[in-house]
């Protein structure tokens, strides 16, 4: 991470040391991903890029820690996530939720009758609030992201049929929620 790419926090120790390789190629590998799930909760840029770079800046003061264990994506990811809930937080802001992005989905934009799909869209955020939090970041990725089995695998730390037995009972949990004729079947 260069000087420019870090935000640190007021009262935060800024980097004294250049990162090593292995850092530099982690954080240049997963920050835009990273980027991307945090402004899907944070519903703004600049907010989102601050809670990564916090992120990163714990990564970094705790670098042998995490290479030493046992899941490094994983690791990193829990970071990662928990910054972006605490960036939420420390706004005064509700903890992240979903309901903007109701306003932002590719059925929306497909929709012949925009208002119906808003309100199923608002339901079915609604009803993503009861995921676990795995769930929640596998459907968000894989739905709102679009991304496929083996990249949401290799960001979150866990394999590609963990991904798709995740889809599979998160898409479960949300039918029990909504009824049968409104989940994402078929919605990427």
């Amino acid at each position: 991470m260069t000087e420019s790419q870090s935000r640190t926090r007021p009262g935060a120790e800024p980097m004294t040391q250049p990162p090593d390789h292995a850092f530099s190629a982690f954080h240049q590998m997963k920050r835009p991903s990273y980027v991307h799930y945090a402004e899907t909760f944070l519903h703004n840029r600049h907010d989102a890029e601050e809670a990564v770079d916090s992120a990163f800046e714990h990564l970094y003061r705790c670098w042998e820690k995490v290479l030493s264990s046992d899941n490094l994506d994983g690791y990193a990811w829990t970071v990662m996530r928990n910054k972006v809930t605490d960036h939420a937080r420390a706004r005064k802001r509700r903890p992240p939720l979903l309901d903007e992005e109701a306003f932002n989905t590719v059925a929306l934009r497909d929709a012949v009758d925009p208002y119906g799909q808003i309100t199923e869209s608002l339901a079915l955020m609604r009803a993503m609030r009861e995921l676990t939090e795995r769930q929640l970041d596998v459907i968000v990725m894989t739905y709102l992201h679009g991304l496929n089995a083996s990249q949401v695998a290799d960001a979150l730390g866990i394999t590609s049929a963990t991904v798709r037995s995740t889809v599979r009972h998160a898409t479960r949990r949300l039918r029990s929620i909504l009824g049968p004729d409104r989940t994402m079947e078929g919605q990427r």
